[in-house]
């Protein structure tokens, strides 16, 4: 994991402190549109999405605006700069069979445990998913 942080800190030119694992057993899971606005994240580093597995779309939308669709292929790296007026999504994708796994880092300010409980608010991860804290 410390050589992928390294290879996505050379690319982007940011330092990552956190990073989110996403899995997507089949095109069936989804994220809901959301925005990364917490007050945690440092909003002067873009957050970085590193993607394996099966290519999925990341929906863009913004009020008043044409929604953009991105597809986020095996190995590719999306750059998110922090801003309060788009969302954006994972859609369902029922035709994609295939497992997905995201990895997202980004720099928080906040204490660790702090930016845990804002992910499992965000993210709705079940409880047997809930990383040890202790």
């Amino acid at each position: 994991m410390l050589k992928i942080k390294s290879d996505v800190e050379k690319k982007t030119g940011f330092e990552y402190n956190f990073v989110l694992l996403n899995f997507y057993e089949s095109g069936h899971a989804k994220i809901g549109a959301r925005k990364d606005d917490k007050p945690s994240l440092d909003q002067s580093v873009d957050i970085a999405t590193l993607s394996f597995g099966a290519c999925r779309d990341m929906i863009f939308s913004k009020k008043g605006c044409k929604s953009v669709r991105q597809a986020l292929e095996a190995g590719s790296l999306l750059l998110i700069h922090y801003q309060k007026e788009w969302t954006h999504a994972i859609p369902p994708q029922p035709c994609v069979k295939e497992p997905r796994i995201s990895l997202t880092f980004r720099r928080v300010w906040s204490s660790l445990q702090q930016s845990l409980d804002e992910m499992e608010h965000d993210y709705s991860i079940p409880p047997c998913e809930r990383l040890l804290r202790e």
